[in-house]
């Protein structure tokens, strides 16, 4: 599923113990703020924790070429994990609903393609010339809570963006599988338990099975 490159890690932008805390301080409120305006929008209860970021910056980044697209962006935790990880900031397509987050990560990763709109249909969103070329998608929005339709066609607008070897990386509060691998046509491998994140977050890595036709529907319906 992924290559066997390994980026070297870049020098975090972050590196002293100040400029981490002032950091994270921001995140937080900046977070609880939009928490508290639109509670059934925000999937969490906190932003991911940094060692969340780094399991999924590890599963995700294979080469500084790379094209990562992340689903719900949130305040840039992952984010900002995936550039130290060695990844081109200018690779990476960010999707998030809320307009403040969308500001703030515009500020943050100015070299990112910053995309205001409904993360969970991606392929009708990103720009035309990203479609097929994308290597991993990150999905920090609660697929879990989805009817199994509607999960039906995330998957399906995930993988209609991909490159035919492309992942997508699913992190969840659940102990169990957040998408239901045989009705959905998916190959799910649990890929490693953030503990310090609060609450403790599972990454799950999927891709189709081989014959599925997962992402074929999503780009008929788009070529329509």
């Amino acid at each position: 599923m992924q290559s066997s490159r390994r980026c070297e890690p870049r020098l975090s932008l972050h590196s002293s113990g100040g400029h981490v805390m002032t950091s994270q301080t921001t995140e937080i409120g900046l977070f609880l703020r939009r928490w508290l305006a639109h509670p059934l929008r925000v999937g969490a209860i906190m932003p991911s924790s940094r060692a969340l970021a780094r399991l999924v910056a590890r599963n995700a980044v294979t080469s500084p070429d790379d094209t990562v697209v992340e689903l719900g962006a949130g305040t840039g935790t992952v984010t900002r994990a995936l550039v130290e990880a060695g990844l081109d900031e200018g690779r990476l397509v960010l999707i998030e609903l809320d307009r403040d987050l969308v500001a703030y990560l515009r500020r943050r990763f100015p070299s990112a393609t910053v995309i205001e709109g409904d993360a969970s249909r991606p392929y009708d969103i990103l720009p035309r010339d990203s479609i097929g070329k994308v290597d991993t998608v990150i999905s920090g929005i609660p697929a879990l809570q989805f009817p199994l339709e509607k999960q039906r066609q995330f998957i399906g607008q995930c993988f209609a963006a991909m490159r035919a070897d492309g992942q997508l990386l699913q992190y969840t509060y659940s102990l169990a599988s957040p998408l239901p691998t045989a009705p959905l046509k998916l190959s799910g491998k649990r890929l490693g338990l953030a503990f310090a994140n609060v609450p403790p977050a599972h990454l799950w890595g999927y891709t189709p099975l081989e014959g599925s036709g997962i992402g074929e529907a999503a780009a008929g319906e788009a070529a329509e």
